[in-house]
């Protein structure tokens, strides 16, 4: 039987993020080691810029649950009072 996973899928994104942003600048190293060329500034910034663009957004997006369930919390109480 298969367990089931709970984790929601910020939690199971996050680190993927970190490795393919490791694994990118690793290979820059090595790439320009071996080459002695450097990676186009202009796709690092945009590449890293896309990764840290996914990290606020998730973190924006747990943030908004967070208020809206300490919210709900707050009307359930008002309700019963």
């Amino acid at each position: 039987m298969k367990k089931k996973n709970n984790k929601p899928f910020s939690k199971k994104l996050l680190p993927w993020i970190i490795v393919a942003v490791m694994g990118y600048t690793v290979a820059a190293f090595i790439l320009q080691f071996i080459t002695s060329v450097e990676i186009s500034s202009t796709l690092t910034t945009a590449y890293f810029a896309f990764w840290t663009v996914e990290i606020i957004s998730l973190a924006g997006i747990k943030t908004i649950k967070v208020k809206g369930k300490s919210q709900e919390a707050k009307e359930e109480i008002e309700t019963e009072e």
